[in-house]
């Protein structure tokens, strides 16, 4: 089974997702699973964060930095599932529309916790995701929480019902 893990990296707004979903992909390679990364960040990916992913989750196969969001989606078809992180910044209309061509290829929702309003550009963040998460909570296969008891305090609360569709 291969996997493409869409991973949050934005600046420095989602280290702990990140670094959650990259001990994610460790576990299910250690159950035979084939994972592929991709962060969504803007700017070069730089050798520090490179080095942090190499050391937290060696089995990646491949981890792409800077990309293009529409080959990154067109790649979709080779893989079984689609796994996104959430919350996340970036993408989410061109992915949104890549589900609703693709039904048949499963999206995997996980939701690990609410934005952090630290300074104006997480608050532009934090609405972003009140506007896209429940479209993506709607069209998802399967959707997850990563800790509840955060989310119960979030946009999650009123959207995310843990349920299987595969």
């Amino acid at each position: 089974m291969r996997v493409i893990h869409i991973i949050p990296s934005a600046f420095d707004y989602f280290n702990d997702i990140r670094a959650q979903a990259f001990a994610l992909l460790e576990e299910l390679h250690k159950l035979g699973v084939e994972n592929e990364a991709v962060t969504l960040q803007y700017g070069a990916t730089g050798k520090t964060l490179k080095e942090s992913v190499r050391q937290s989750a060696p089995s990646v196969h491949s981890y792409l930095g800077d990309f293009n969001m529409d080959s990154v989606i067109k790649s979709f078809a080779d893989f079984d599932i689609v796994h996104l992180h959430c919350p996340f910044f970036g993408g989410a209309g061109k992915i949104l529309r890549w589900k609703k061509l693709n039904p048949n290829i499963p999206l995997v929702i996980t939701y690990h916790r609410a934005v952090r309003i630290l300074d104006v550009v997480s608050l532009f963040m934090k609405l972003y995701n009140a506007y896209y998460l429940p479209k993506f909570f709607k069209l998802a296969d399967s959707a997850s929480q990563f800790n509840p008891e955060e989310s119960q305090q979030s946009i999650a609360a009123d959207t995310l019902l843990v349920y299987n569709r595969f």
